[in-house]
């Protein structure tokens, strides 16, 4: 699957890669960024990503977890004490795991926007 219009840097990190080669580690852990790429060298220390893969993570999955609450809390089978922390552990497993991803994207965002000012 290609997006034309995304760029290659954000595709790579939303692959958790390096923005410039597209073949290094992004990560040394879960979230913790490498200084270096283990492939081409390139430096991430200046990378900063802050809240805004949070704020991205939380703008996919806002649209979808809150009619998805409100319809449950309306028709659910379950009782609700047994229903809400099921829906709630949903919620944290699916913002974990989207997480990482987004904060890829976002410091392959960042770097090929560092690019682009420099060239």
């Amino acid at each position: 699957m290609h997006f034309n219009w995304l760029p290659e840097p954000v595709l790579r990190g939303f692959q958790r890669r390096c923005p410039a080669c597209g073949k290094g580690q992004l990560f040394s852990g879960y979230l913790k960024l490498n200084e270096t790429c283990p492939e081409c060298g390139e430096t991430f220390s200046h990378e900063r990503a802050a809240d805004g893969p949070a704020w991205l993570t939380v703008l996919i999955l806002g649209p979808i977890f809150a009619p998805l609450i409100f319809v449950t809390s309306l028709k659910a089978p379950l009782p609700i004490w047994v229903t809400f922390p099921l829906l709630g552990g949903t919620m944290f497993a699916t913002a974990l795991t989207l997480l990482a991803f987004m904060k890829g994207g976002w410091i392959g965002a960042l770097w090929h926007m560092d690019q682009k000012k420099t060239s």
